[in-house]
C-alpha cells in the first residue's frame, strides 16, 4: 500500500505490509465487506495521522477541485474529506484484489458503449492510455476473463513491492501481462507491436511523471493550474502507429463503469512540430482526465505533490 508525500511520487515508500494487506483481504474473503469495512476505518486513521505529507496533498487536490466546481457554479458533495478520500483509496485496493481473485463478480461493471468493448475482442490490438484516476486494475483483471481480451500493462513496481507480493499470492498470472517501463528501450517497442499484430492491447498511465526523466514532461493546465504530465506514453504512441483511445473506469453508484474514448488513430508527431503535436495532445489528455476527476473527485489516487512532482520551471 503506497500512500505519502514527496516531492515526487516515485519516492513515497509503501508503508503496509505484505502480512497487514493479506490480512484485510482475508477478512473480507470470510467475514465480508462490512467487516472489512469496520476493520478499515483504523487502519486508516492510522495512516492519516502519520502521513503529513499525503494529507496535504489531498487537501490541496480536493482545493483545486472545489474551486474549479465554483467556476461552473456547482459544488463538492457532502461527505467530501481527506479521511474519506483515503478510505475510498483503500477500498479501491480492495477492489482490485478482489477482482484478481475472482471474487468481484462481472455484474460489478458496467460499459458505457458495451459494442465498444465487443470491437477490442478481435482483430487490430490498440494502445489504452489511462491515469491512478479510478481502478484499471479492475478493468483488466475482468479482461483476463474474456476470451480474446489480452491487455498487457506497462508498469513501474520497483517502489510497490509488497503490493505486487500480494497480487501474485491472489492471482499469479497477473504478473505474466506486466511490463516494467523502467526497462522500455527500442526491444521493447517491437515486443509491443508484435503484440498489438497478434490482437493484443497494451495499455499505460499517462499521469505520472518519470523519476528518471523529469525534464521529459509538458505542463498543461489542470484544475486551475499548470501540471506536469510525461511525454512518455504520447511518444510511445507515435512509435506503435496504433489506434489510440483514452480509458477510464470509475467506481458510480457501487460499480465500475468503464468508458473508453477514441484519441487518434494513430498519433502522429511530425518531425519539425514534434514539441507542438506533444503539447496539443497532452493538452487533450489533460482536458479530459479532469472532466473525470470532476465527475468522481474522490477516486483521484495520487497522494503526493502532483502540480510540482517534475519540480520547477
Amino acid at each position: 500500500m503506497k500512500f505519502g508525500g514527496g516531492l515526487h511520487w516515485a519516492h513515497v515508500s509503501e508503508r503496509g505490509g505484505v502480512w497487514g494487506l493479506r490480512f484485510m483481504f482475508a477478512s473480507y474473503r470470510l467475514l465480508g465487506r462490512g467487516v472489512f469495512t469496520a476493520l478499515l476505518y483504523p487502519v486508516v486513521a492510522y495512516f492519516y495521522l502519520t502521513g503529513r505529507s499525503a494529507r496535504h496533498a489531498s487537501h490541496d487536490y480536493l482545493t483545486a477541485v472545489r474551486t474549479r466546481l465554483a467556476r461552473e457554479g456547482r459544488s463538492l458533495p457532502p461527505g467530501v474529506n481527506v479521511f474519506q478520500h483515503v478510505v475510498a483509496f483503500g477500498n479501491g485496493l480492495l477492489d482490485k484484489l478482489a477482482m484478481w481473485a475472482g471474487a468481484l463478480p462481472a455484474s460489478s461493471l458496467e460499459f458505457a458503449d458495451a459494442p465498444v468493448l465487443q470491437q477490442f475482442t478481435n482483430g487490430r490490438g490498440v494502445l489504452f492510455i489511462g491515469s491512478h484516476h479510478g481502478n484499471l486494475e479492475v478493468l483488466r483483471a475482468f479482461g483476463e476473463q474474456i476470451q480474446g481480451l489480452k491487455v498487457n500493462t506497462l508498469v513501474s513496481t520497483r517502489n510497490s513491492q509488497n503490493w505486487i507480493r500480494v497480487l501474485k499470492t491472489v492471482s499469479p498470472q497477473m504478473l505474466q501481462s506486466m511490463i516494467q517501463i523502467d526497462s522500455l528501450g527500442p526491444e521493447a517497442v517491437i515486443t509491443l507491436r508484435d503484440k498489438l499484430a497478434a490482437g493484443e492491447h497494451v495499455a499505460i498511465l499517462g499521469d505520472r511523471v518519470s523519476v528518471k526523466h523529469k525534464e521529459r514532461s509538458i505542463r498543461a493546465p489542470f484544475l486551475g493550474k499548470p501540471a506536469p504530465f510525461p511525454e512518455g506514453p504520447f511518444v510511445l504512441a507515435s512509435l506503435l502507429e496504433c489506434p489510440v483511445y483514452l480509458l477510464f473506469c470509475l467506481k458510480i453508484n457501487g460499480k465500475y463503469r468503464v468508458s473508453v474514448e477514441p484519441f487518434a488513430d494513430p498519433l502522429v508527431l511530425p518531425r519539425r512540430e514534434r514539441r507542438a503535436a506533444l503539447e496539443r495532445a497532452i493538452v487533450r489528455y489533460a482536458e479530459r482526465l479532469e472532466a473525470h476527476c470532476l465527475l468522481a473527485p474522490m477516486q483521484w489516487f495520487n497522494f503526493f505533490d502532483f502540480w510540482g512532482q517534475a519540480g520547477g520551471d
